[in-house]
């Protein structure tokens, strides 16, 4: 791990302005460019995560993937088993940020991580098919638009004056005590494509998007539906995630 940490220690002295501050990390995945800003590093680290991330697609088998986290004070590498959209889950494992990651990965049961992230997806299959015929508790925005009509007519008068972002107000029921406007959320977006691949997220831990302001200018609600569609429509491959998505686990 002390490569990892290592290479986090650089970023955060020599290129701090590259860490997103809306989320306070970079996430490098495996098989994937990562985020933009990694095309701004120093060249010296760019070519130092290149290397690391070519040994660990050696060491760490390819039925594997990895994420390594770096940029806040908490750098990680963090494994997950996929064999198949209905059966992946993270491995979770505690580094010793003293010791190469290299040998720890090379003290790991593979074979023993595959049989226990199978064991548990054996038990979200019978949460999923018990689910399956449950009826969607998810609202519908005009019902959302007419509990919350006060919360978000002043939602709207406060974000009309900012028309460079999206705002998006949002209620979550399992947040709420005594007063349930404190199940009350609100996000704002850099534009509306970043709103769109938050959406999937949030759905599946059941925000509630109750009106969107974009541009000045509040969503109409056949607009907000759609985009609750479209995003309903892109967890259908992750059937756990689309089943917490229209409320029915």
């Amino acid at each position: 791990m002390k490569e990892i940490v290592e290479l986090n220690r650089r970023i955060r002295t020599e290129a701090p302005e590259i860490v997103p501050k809306k989320f306070g990390f970079l996430m490098v995945c495996r098989g994937e460019d990562g985020p933009g800003q990694l095309k701004k590093l120093p060249a010296g680290i760019s070519a130092e995560l290149d290397e690391l991330r070519q040994k660990l697609d050696i060491a760490i088998p390819n039925d594997f993937a990895y994420q390594i986290i770096l940029g806040d004070d908490k750098p990680d590498l963090a494994l997950e088993y996929n064999d198949g959209a209905q059966t992946a889950a993270n491995c979770p494992v505690e580094w010793d940020e003293e010791r190469s990651i290299f040998d720890q990965l090379k003290e790991i049961d593979w074979e023993s991580e595959r049989k226990e992230v199978l064991a548990r997806c054996q038990t979200f299959e019978v949460m999923k098919d018990a689910a399956k015929d449950r009826p969607s508790t998810l609202p519908s925005t005009k019902q959302l638009q007419r509990v919350f009509r006060g919360d978000m007519k002043a939602f709207v008068k406060k974000n009309r004056k900012d028309a460079a972002q999206v705002y998006a107000l949002m209620y979550r029921k399992d947040e709420i005590g005594s007063d349930p406007e404190s199940g009350l959320r609100e996000e704002s977006f850099e534009n509306m494509k970043a709103f769109c691949w938050a959406l999937p997220d949030l759905m599946t831990v059941q925000y509630w998007v109750i009106t969107v302001v974009t541009g000045g200018k509040p969503l109409p609600v056949a607009k907000i539906e759609g985009l609750k569609k479209q995003a309903l429509k892109e967890l259908e491959d992750m059937p756990i995630s689309h089943l917490k998505a229209l409320g029915k686990m």
